[in-house]
């Protein structure tokens, strides 16, 4: 302990401080807690499922997403002496740690949208004449976060159609019952819940979050 550079304990601190936004910009999380939280939204129950049933349930999803990325980045990391990068933290020392960003970048150009990718290199002037491989993090991660929430908005509606049905058929039945002091809400909520359950739609909306980052 005695031979760790200072430097290295900052570094390290600086690294674990920026892991809550990093997972959040080059993940699948933000995806799938957008759609989780809509889906909440369409449900129309109070708080069900809580907000932490949907981060913790958005955190396990992302992390099996991304296990090939971290399998990779694990891989890489074997070849790399944290040892010497920890007692003297050098630029020289330090190049060996850019091989980590190359499956992240990867990912990220997998799933990042030509349309936001070509939008934010015409605005980035630096960045103009490079081709899409070669485009460098501060392009590729707004791209990447753009097109993850795209892709969660239509997500999004897609799931909440059933749910919109369901409200307009309970309104109108109420209405044409002359029932107007009763709240849809009440009507409709269990029949939501009946019709996920039996449509499997736990399973539906995780198979369906997981293949979109199949492609």
């Amino acid at each position: 302990m005695q031979n760790i550079n200072p430097i290295s304990f900052l570094i390290c601190a600086l690294v674990l401080a920026l892991v809550p936004i990093l997972v959040g910009l080059v993940t699948s999380y933000i995806k799938i807690s957008v759609v989780l939280g809509l889906f909440r939204s369409g449900l129309g129950a109070q708080q069900v499922p809580s907000g932490l049933v949907v981060m913790a349930l958005s955190l396990a999803m992302s992390f099996f997403v991304m296990a090939p990325v971290l399998e990779e980045t694990r891989r890489v990391s074997a070849d790399i002496d944290f040892a010497l990068l920890l007692k003297d933290p050098q630029a020289k020392h330090l190049k060996p740690l850019s091989a980590l960003i190359e499956p992240w970048s990867k990912f990220l150009s997998k799933h990042a949208g030509a349309g936001e990718l070509a939008a934010l290199t015409e605005l980035k002037p630096a960045a103009q004449d490079q081709r899409q491989e070669s485009v460098d993090l501060s392009v590729l991660v707004p791209a990447f976060i753009l097109s993850e929430l795209k892709e969660a908005f239509a997500m999004g509606f897609v799931l909440l159609l059933p749910f919109l049905v369901v409200d307009l058929i309970v309104a109108n039945i109420l209405v044409g019952m002359g029932m107007y002091m009763v709240s849809p809400v009440m009507i409709s909520l269990p029949l939501k819940l009946i019709l996920f359950v039996f449509c499997d739609g736990w399973l539906l909306l995780t198979k369906g979050l997981i293949n979109s980052y199949q492609f």
